[in-house]
């Protein structure tokens, strides 16, 4: 018989379905049943759309409160878990599921893993109270699942044991994006040229979620100033969310800017392939590693608030951080100094190449199917 273990998602969202379809395949080979147990987003993150199905997992709906500006869920989903020995959990303070399953891990009932950040690096939309409590649990689960080495040094620094922390190394199938790109041919490239009517070589794209942690008007004055220094510069945008309207009435306003809404997996690749550089000033977070993948490198500002996969931008060798984060002009001057040297760019462009080898989801599979075995073992 094999062994039972479940990831308890609140959706699911597009770049996860390659993770954990590799992953239940991964495990199935060392004998363990992987059971995924999701519902559906609240109402910010469905202003995304970005969430999917899976039809081998079972789609239990929430129940979702909403106080304030913040939500509260319940997953209701206890009586899926028979026979599981081991639940996988999103690290929150609103998901009234762990609460019980910390009780359950307390008594023995079943193994309990959290997966996260080790705490909300947006710190100005941060709940305090939220983060106050997480602090409080996150040390009283069997096993933790890590984003990467900044996550982990969060954990650490909590007191929970380094021995039973996996560090996955959190990634998207960046080699599919590779090789779609390098399977692009010139006409496939010309006639998405051709669609938005792009008249330039000196294009900038922007492809995430539309929401106040981006910096949405912060970039759009960076872009003025960029085509006042590069009159035939072109920006792209690819997304969807509660700011979508900033973009719409910016793309309205000026032919230069092309607004193409949400895009997913090999529909975004030619956009990219137009595109010499990824403009992105706010939160930065899975989206890098497509700027790898893609080799489109990024220019980002020194903020607070990136996710941990800010860790993987190395300045000034695949993507570039400005220092000055309040000043649009200097950032405009960093995209410009690119735009207009391209040998510099190419050394981005290169270490683009290096890094996508490194984070791929590939070896972040391979690290969560380990960190599962020992937590069983454990």
């Amino acid at each position: 018989m094999n062994t039972k273990v479940a990831i308890l998602y609140k959706s699911i969202p597009q770049y996860r379905r390659d993770f954990f379809n590799g992953l239940r395949e991964t495990l199935a080979k060392e004998h363990v049943e992987l059971i995924l147990l999701y519902g559906q987003p609240g109402h910010r993150d469905a202003l995304k759309n970005d969430t999917i199905d899976l039809d081998w997992a079972q789609k239990v709906p929430n129940k979702i409160w909403e106080i304030g500006r913040y939500e509260i869920y319940w997953q209701p989903v206890l009586s899926y878990l028979r026979n599981v020995e081991l639940v996988i959990v999103e690290q929150a303070s609103k998901l009234l599921i762990n609460y019980v399953l910390l009780f359950q891990n307390a008594l023995g009932i079943r193994k309990l893993a959290f997966w996260g950040h080790g705490k909300n690096f947006q710190e100005t939309s941060a709940n305090p109270f939220g983060e106050w409590i997480k602090r409080r649990i996150s040390t009283h689960v069997h096993w933790w699942f890590a984003y990467n080495e900044t996550s982990a040094r969060v954990v650490r620094e909590m007191g929970f044991p380094a021995e039973r922390i996996t560090i996955v190394q959190n990634a998207v199938n960046t080699r599919f994006l590779t090789q779609t790109l390098q399977n692009l041919t010139s006409e496939q490239i010309e006639q998405t040229r051709q669609q938005l009517g792009l008249k330039s070589e000196h294009v900038g794209i922007y492809a995430g979620g539309l929401y106040p942690e981006k910096r949405l008007p912060f970039l759009l004055e960076a872009l003025q100033f960029i085509r006042q220094r590069v009159p035939d510069f072109e920006m792209i945008f690819i997304g969807s969310g509660m700011d979508a309207q900033l973009i719409e009435q910016a793309a309205a306003q000026h032919p230069w800017i092309h607004f193409v809404g949400p895009k997913f997996d090999e529909e975004k690749v030619p956009y990219y392939a137009l595109s010499k550089l990824f403009l992105m000033p706010g939160l930065i977070g899975l989206g890098i590693l497509d700027t790898f993948a893609l080799e489109t490198p990024l220019i980002t500002t020194n903020v607070p608030i990136h996710s941990p996969e800010i860790e993987y931008l190395q300045s000034g060798i695949n993507g570039m951080m400005v220092a000055d984060s309040t000043n649009p002009l200097t950032f405009a001057n960093t995209a410009v100094q690119l735009l207009e040297n391209e040998d510099a760019r190419q050394i981005l462009v290169a270490g683009c190449r290096s890094s996508r080898n490194l984070y791929n989801i590939e070896n972040m599979i391979e690290r969560f199917t380990q960190g599962v075995l020992r937590a069983l073992e454990g």
